[in-house]
């Protein structure tokens, strides 16, 4: 890994990986000193918890906090490290068969009504080509596998969330927002503030106003409590994907650990099983998703599927420069060139697909009536799973035109840079 430096900072070696001490001469702006000053020196949980502070708790984020991030990050001098170094990459590699053995512990079901949910959908989506490419990537598809036992009327809505999903994913990652700490701080504000204030005017930033549209229809028919639970898990995913935008304005690289941590949230895997709870008509209680078992179950599901896509996704994503991959995390923090990486990432997976095994062996009875609604929950975890990495093979999301020669072969191109996307104006 080629770390290249400005004449302000030394590297050293802290804790088994590399740590930056940055800007030995002083700052005169004592309040961007103090955030440059942790930010290089403590721990990066610590890190997360001071950046969410500052986040939360000024009242004017614009005119302080804003300012002092743009300050630290544009700074005359300030040493943007060159996170990847693609010269050392072969031209080709093997994908780990993710799918081949969580397979042979999950199923996949395509949900019958999934034509009709998608004509739907997708009326209400964009226009000429960019709707073109919509059908063309599949997502109506994968809600379908994602929730193969909704009926129609939880399938609808279910998959109106996964192409809203996909579209602010996509505005994050691809770089409408990419880098932009003060959009995606409006952006993440807007989002949650249709959720906490349903009832309010339709927002004009239209990704938001879209999940306005499915939060609406998903109060309609679902419980209270699974209402709490996805708004919960959707504060919890802006927040991470706050951080997330945070980290690489910085270009801040995480230990493994810490990043799984983060990567729970940024996954927004909280926020579809909370909507396959509502897609099934199910109203778990607490005492339900409290238990040990089940808690580990949605946390071994979440880093199965989350860990898979980061292996499938990164040809395209280390094409984009994006470091925010638990390939790339694992590259520069347990210091392995990419196929050792890639079979690291692939054992972890492994290993967490058995924890899953063998946490379900261990799971107890809550009495008839919810023992039945525990396993569609379970089963749809499963699903969604499986659904997940097999949809990879289904679209050409992630391997363009060779999908399917990838899929057979196992082999794909490291793809050349990709320019970034026009930022865009989050309107207010």
């Amino acid at each position: 890994m080629a770390i290249v430096a400005g004449n302000n900072m030394n590297s050293t070696r802290k804790a088994g990986r590399e740590r930056l001490v940055l800007f030995h001469r002083p700052i005169h702006n004592a309040y961007g000193l103090t955030l440059q000053k942790f930010i290089c020196d403590r721990p990066f949980a610590a890190r997360v918890a001071f950046s969410y502070i500052l986040l939360h708790t000024s009242s004017n984020f614009s005119s302080r906090t804003s300012s002092t991030l743009k300050y630290f990050s544009n700074m005359p001098g300030y040493p943007k490290l060159k996170l990847i170094d693609r010269s050392a990459f072969p031209p080709k590699i093997v994908l780990p068969d993710v799918a081949g053995y969580t397979g042979q512990f999950f199923d996949v079901k395509l949900n019958p009504n999934w034509k009709e949910a998608e004509a739907g959908s997708y009326a209400g989506v964009h226009h000429g080509r960019k709707r073109q490419e919509f059908f063309d990537t599949g997502f109506g598809q994968m809600a379908s596998l994602a929730y193969p036992d909704a009926d129609l009327e939880h399938l609808r809505p279910s998959m109106d969330f996964i192409l809203w999903l996909f579209a602010f994913d996509d505005m994050i990652d691809e770089g409408g927002l990419r880098d932009n700490v003060d959009g995606t701080k409006l952006a993440v504000d807007i989002t949650m503030d249709v959720l906490r204030n349903p009832d309010t005017a339709q927002p004009k930033f239209k990704i938001a106003a879209s999940l306005l549209s499915f939060f609406q229809r998903m109060r309609a028919n679902s419980s209270p409590a699974t209402i709490k639970r996805f708004v919960d898990a959707s504060d919890l995913y802006t927040q991470a994907i706050l951080q997330q935008t945070v980290n690489r304005s910085v270009d801040d690289v995480p230990t493994v650990e810490e990043f799984i941590e983060l990567r729970r949230d940024t996954s927004a895997v909280k926020m579809v099983f909370a909507v396959l709870e509502y897609s099934l008509g199910l109203s778990l209680p607490e005492e339900v998703h409290n238990d040990p078992i089940i808690a580990e179950l949605s946390l071994c599901g979440n880093d199965i599927l989350t860990w898979a896509n980061d292996v499938y996704s990164f040809p395209i994503e280390q094409a984009r420069g994006d470091t925010q991959n638990l390939v790339f995390i694992t590259m520069w923090d347990k210091q392995l060139d990419l196929e050792g990486a890639m079979e690291y990432v692939d054992q972890l997976t492994r290993r967490r697909t058995q924890d899953y095994v063998e946490a379900k062996k261990k799971l107890r009875s809550f009495g008839p009536e919810l023992d039945a609604q525990i396993q569609l929950y379970i089963q749809g975890i499963e699903y969604w799973v499986q659904g997940s990495i097999d949809w990879t093979f289904m679209t050409p999301r992630y391997f363009g035109a060779e999908v399917e020669n990838v899929r057979d072969t196992g082999v794909v191109d490291i793809m050349a840079p990709i320019a970034p996307s026009a930022p865009i104006v989050v309107d207010v």
